[in-house]
């Protein structure tokens, strides 16, 4: 009965940000160029790299000249598939795209393709060791069985573990923490999108559930303690890494609240929590992906 208790508690948190959406950092022009201005993992392309990456609609992967938008290098992809993300990797030597279901790594000097793996990528670790998948297990159910998040070490590509999720759904939003041993990730059931949903994703009201799990990469697990708090949101690390930072509501002893509470990532407590009341009614706005 607890458990069901807290079901509805975090189906009625999560529900009312569902209504419509974009997808983090995208932009599809009017030749179907889908350009991103900041991937779901902001810091996977070193910043001082001179060049720029793009994915279509289509399936063509463009590097342009940062600074004068000259293009260096197109590469093609399954034709007619959207382009779900872009990596710069290794300094800018290697370019990495993602499709729905498969990702192929090329060499930017001499455009040879080096890898295709078969899985969508959805984020490197900052250092580039290390990336992650997610996939569904063949007997669970969509909405209500658990999905793995795997982990592979880069540039080998050998898989280093799964990591059984503690909620339906697939990632949304990631982040890794600066000294890379954890990674949150923000989950929703009602993604992953169809190619045609990732172009214009739905506008009408979804009802889905956001649920974030971190997962010590070290241990190879999902730190359980967090994910009972039922924090829908994505929050940051501190610089150090010792700390979470909860920005967002959270189910503390059966009751939702919203207040900034430090969680420590050493001894799984909140830490400092702050405005612990009940958060204020305000106006809906569209949640962006």
């Amino acid at each position: 009965m607890k458990h069901f208790f807290l079901f509805m508690l975090a189906l009625i948190v999560c529900a009312a940000m569902a209504l419509g959406s974009v997808l983090p950092g995208v932009t599809a022009d009017k030749e179907g160029e889908i350009e991103r201005v900041a991937d779901l993992n902001t810091e996977n392309t070193p910043s001082a790299s001179r060049y720029s990456v793009s994915g279509s609609r289509f399936g063509q992967v463009t590097v342009k000249d940062a600074t004068t938008s000259e293009v260096i290098r197109t590469f093609q992809m399954d034709d007619g598939v959207v382009v779900r993300e872009t990596f710069l990797l290794d300094g800018g030597k290697t370019v990495a795209a993602s499709q729905k279901d498969h990702t192929v790594f090329w060499d930017l000097a001499t455009g040879r393709q080096i890898h295709r793996f078969p899985e969508r990528i959805y984020g490197f670790s900052h250092d580039e060791t290390k990336f992650f998948t997610y996939e569904i297990p063949h007997w669970t159910l969509w909405l209500y069985g658990k999905h793995d998040i795997v982990l592979y070490s880069y540039p080998d590509m050998n898989q280093q573990c799964k990591m059984l999720a503690s909620w339906a759904g697939a990632p949304e939003k990631f982040l890794f923490s600066p000294n890379d041993r954890f990674l949150a990730v923000s989950f929703y059931n009602g993604v992953p999108f169809t190619d045609e949903e990732y172009i214009s994703p739905p506008t009408i009201f979804t009802p889905g559930l956001r649920l974030t799990n971190i997962f010590d990469l070290e241990k190879c697990e999902v730190i359980e303690e967090f994910s009972k708090l039922l924090n829908p949101g994505l929050g940051e690390f501190s610089p150090d890494s010792s700390f979470y930072v909860v920005q967002d509501a959270l189910v503390l002893n059966g009751r939702r609240v919203l207040g900034y509470c430090q969680f420590n990532l050493s001894n799984y407590q909140l830490e400092n929590c702050t405005n612990t009341s009940p958060p204020p009614q305000k106006k809906q706005e569209p949640f962006v992906r």
